[in-house]
């Protein structure tokens, strides 16, 4: 994303700065991640490498010992697999999420870390199948019931986008009682008669 494309498609050079430091946080903060979890990835590997060095060195030794190492380091290596396979599947679905909540246009920090939370929970009731949280739109639907200012639906931004410009059009015919040729700084002050 270069500043010229978004001041073609109408923005300020201003907002175009701006949109490109946002987009470079949001960058840095999903390399960050990325790193960390490869970091994890490698680790796990290298464990299994050892393990299976190990495991050579056995060959030849009391079978019943080494059947016991055996079955230990291929139970160490299926929880790291699994561990591996459960980190990435949450780091899919709080993505998955992020981009929902973008759609539902809720902004709270706080908000979408609790509902990820939720819905992440075993008790929402919600399943991960298929890359995606089947139940989704209902689980917002309550809790936009719950929280009615956590996101607008499409008929109120509607509502919203309509009333707004029905009270720019509309005239105004009162004002402050200052003085029109001053600018509006000297409020005005009727003479005293008696």
């Amino acid at each position: 994303m270069k500043t010229e494309e978004l001041t073609a498609i109408g923005l300020t050079e201003e907002q175009a700065t701006q949109v490109l430091a946002m987009n470079g946080k949001d960058i840095e903060k999903h390399k960050k991640q990325i790193t960390t979890v490869e970091g994890e990835r490698d680790a796990f590997k290298a464990q299994l490498d050892t393990a299976n060095e190990t495991l050579k060195k056995f060959e030849g030794i009391d079978p019943q010992q080494i059947q016991t190492e055996l079955q230990t380091y291929k139970t160490k290596a299926e929880e790291a697999e699994k561990k591996y396979t459960r980190e990435m599947t949450q780091r899919d679905q709080k993505d998955w999420i992020g981009k929902k909540l973008d759609e539902y246009g809720v902004t709270s920090p706080y908000a979408r870390r609790q509902l990820t939370s939720d819905i992440m929970a075993e008790e929402s009731g919600l399943s991960w199948r298929d890359g995606a949280y089947f139940g989704f739109d209902d689980f917002m639907k309550s809790a936009k019931e719950k929280d009615n200012s956590l996101y607008q639906t499409a008929e109120e931004k509607a509502a919203a986008e309509k009333e707004a410009a029905q009270k720019a059009k509309a005239p105004t015919f009162t004002g402050p009682t200052s003085d029109p040729a001053g600018g509006g700084e000297k409020k005005f002050t009727p003479p005293k008669v008696f």
